[in-house]
């Protein structure tokens, strides 16, 4: 046996030996996702902040955002999820369709009044602004990680 050969069968073998692993990682993943032990939670990307949930939280987004008070919504955008037990990490999104995060828009507001104050010295240049930004409040429903890990789904439009 050559040494191209020897070096043929042991990458074959390291081959197995991963794709048996990995298999094994997934399906224990796949386990704890259905048996639900622990409390989910996911990092989802909206108006390109990211913010991380659970079940019940809220969280407030700057900026205008078109849905109304009373909508429920589908977070796709999905960066990173997980458990106490196991971690899902996307690059740079985790499957669609994999981590369900729902979510109610529960208010639509102003913000405080913030202070924009500019002046230039020895100029006599001074002006104030005030701005207030519009505010979504959103409740986190539920963060679901579905059970079948490796089986590829549909493409989802995200929103």
């Amino acid at each position: 046996a050559t040494l191209a050969n020897r070096l043929y069968n042991t990458n074959m073998t390291l081959a197995k030996d991963q794709s048996e692993e990995s298999d094994n990682i997934i399906n224990s993943v796949n386990q704890l996702a259905a048996a639900k032990v622990s409390r989910n939670f996911a990092i989802v990307q909206v108006l390109g902040k990211q913010f991380r949930v659970t079940d019940g939280d809220v969280i407030v987004l700057e900026g205008f955002w078109p849905p109304n008070i009373g909508d429920r919504i589908q977070l796709d955008k999905v960066v990173f999820a997980g458990t106490k037990d196991f971690s899902l990490i996307g690059l740079p999104l985790v499957q669609p369709g994999l981590v369900n995060v729902l979510a109610t828009v529960i208010g639509k507001e102003l913000s405080y009044t913030k202070t924009r104050f500019r002046k230039k010295k020895r100029k006599q240049f001074m002006r104030i602004n005030f701005i207030k930004v519009e505010q979504t409040s959103l409740r986190i429903n539920t963060v679901q990680i579905g059970s079948h890990l490796d089986n590829p789904t549909e493409k989802l439009k995200f929103f």
